[in-house]
């Protein structure tokens, strides 16, 4: 049995997003997990980083809360639409907000200049996406899941890190929406 931390990165409570976050939280829990959902539209807290890592900004509680479910986790769960090859921009503003050094990584001053700090926690990136996949490979390089992987969390120690894609969703009908719900409720319960 695993912890397991669910983010919701989909600022409509109404979406498909949550849907799908739903159906992983419900496949874990019914798999005996230990599961946690947090969902970002929920959270008070200010996306923007006014002063970078210059200059410290205080966590407000929820993001205290969220830091915490982070350091507790030992599987993280992101489920997401992809817009504009990136996460919407209340989602980037909590992991701006979040990730910062101290919780995500360290910067050190000599090699390697770095130092993760959530190795030993695995992750999966859900995600939607309305063009095809091989529309998303070839005019963009898949500039999303390069980003999530590796720019994100891997940069912060999270390994092995995995996708599980929706691509299509404009063209998607009920019956394959339906399909794609068990699949990540399966994989909830799998606890992966």
């Amino acid at each position: 049995m695993r912890r397991i931390l669910v983010i919701d990165g989909h600022p409509d409570a109404g979406s498909y997003c949550a849907a799908l976050a739903h159906a992983y939280t419900e496949g874990a829990r019914a798999g005996g997990h230990e599961v946690r959902l947090l969902k970002v539209r929920d959270l008070r807290f200010d996306p923007i980083l006014h002063g970078g890592f210059t200059h410290p900004q205080p966590l407000e509680p929820d993001l205290v809360e969220a830091r915490d479910a982070v350091r507790w986790c030992e599987h993280l769960v992101i489920v997401t639409p992809c817009w504009w090859w990136h996460v919407p921009a209340l989602l980037k503003g909590f992991i701006d907000r979040l990730f910062l050094p101290g919780v995500g990584v360290d910067y050190l001053e000599r090699p390697p200049y770095i130092r993760k700090l959530l190795k030993g926690r695995s992750a999966r990136v859900v995600y939607t996406q309305n063009s095809p996949q091989a529309l998303a490979v070839l005019a963009r390089e898949d500039l999303f899941w390069r980003n999530m992987r590796r720019a994100f969390l891997r940069h912060c120690g999270f390994r092995p890190v995995r996708r599980t894609l929706m691509a299509g969703m404009r063209s998607a009908d009920r019956g394959r929406r339906e399909r794609w719900l068990r699949e990540v409720r399966a994989l909830g319960m799998a606890g992966r």
